[in-house]
């Protein structure tokens, strides 16, 4: 893995948390600090519109997680446990105690594993479009495990691939053509093979968490953010039957200390397809006071 196969706005630290596993990630600004857990396949690019505002207001460190984007790409469990653990140690190197922090999709339910196995560290935590509502029977599973496995991230072609970006999004961006770019481009990098076995053991560590269950441990001051339009969460393939007010009730009904918003005309991507209003909502929101 070499720091020029991707391309980043911001400056990348890469900080060893374990023998072989370093964690690429932003150190900007100052203030309370913010970590950003991006979502399934995604990288610290997926806050390219938030950083800039956010870093004028707050320490945000935003992570690739381990096997994405930048940082190494050892072959690990996927679990939302390891993930949880990963960002704990992370902050841990870097000599940080209490801290707030924000996931989209995926790392909303990594976001989830930390504020119940470790909300003693947590100030805040904010929810962008977030997994961890969903709860998956074995045959879901054996469902998601059928067309989210190493073999057919491989062979998505760049249609397909194209696809799989715009789905996250309710009116594609031309400013996010760099995400399909890089999607196609990193089937050339030598460690795409391990990349692709990451991302989909974090697809059934997503369906296999205990998060869903434990919603009501959370006591951390949460703001949940959804997208009036998103196509990815709920699971429409496995729940079509679930919408996203579904979704937010779970939240509103099991975590006591929610706020939510709904974004009409928004997707799964809402931080960046509407920063100009996430921005500020998150702004406003690490700033009240509990």
């Amino acid at each position: 893995m070499a720091l020029d196969d991707l391309k980043y706005n911001f400056e990348v630290i890469e900080t060893e948390i374990a023998p072989g596993v370093t964690i690429a990630h932003t150190d900007m600004g100052d203030g309370e600090p913010v970590v950003f857990i991006h979502g399934l396949g995604s990288y610290v690019p997926a806050w390219d519109k938030n950083l800039t505002s956010l870093s004028q207001h707050f320490r945000c460190i935003a992570i690739d997680l381990p096997g994405y984007g930048k940082s190494s790409k050892l072959l690990h469990s996927g679990t939302m446990d390891y993930y949880g653990l990963v960002v704990v140690t992370l902050m841990n190197k870097l000599g940080i105690d209490k801290f707030s922090v924000c996931g989209h999709s995926m790392g909303g339910v990594i976001a989830l594993k930390i504020a119940i196995d470790h909300g003693d560290r947590l100030n805040k935590m904010i929810l962008v479009a977030p997994g961890g509502a969903e709860t998956y029977s074995e045959d879901e599973k054996f469902l998601v495990r059928s067309y989210l496995n190493a073999e057919k991230i491989i062979s998505n072609d760049d249609e397909q691939i194209a696809n799989n970006v715009k789905v996250n999004f309710h009116n594609f961006p031309e400013d996010a053509q760099f995400m399909i770019d890089d999607r196609i481009a990193m089937r050339n990098f030598p460690w795409f093979r391990d990349h692709a076995e990451i991302v989909a053991r974090s697809a059934a560590g997503v369906v296999n968490s205990d998060v869903p269950y434990r919603l009501g441990e959370v006591t951390v001051p949460t703001l949940g953010i959804f997208g009036v339009n998103d196509k990815m969460i709920p699971n429409r393939f496995v729940h079509p039957w679930l919408t996203v007010d579904d979704v937010v009730k779970t939240f509103r009904n099991e975590i006591k200390k929610i706020e939510t918003v709904l974004l009409p005309g928004c997707g799964h991507f809402i931080q960046f397809e509407q920063p100009d209003i996430v921005n500020p909502l998150l702004i406003d929101f690490l700033k009240a006071s509990n």
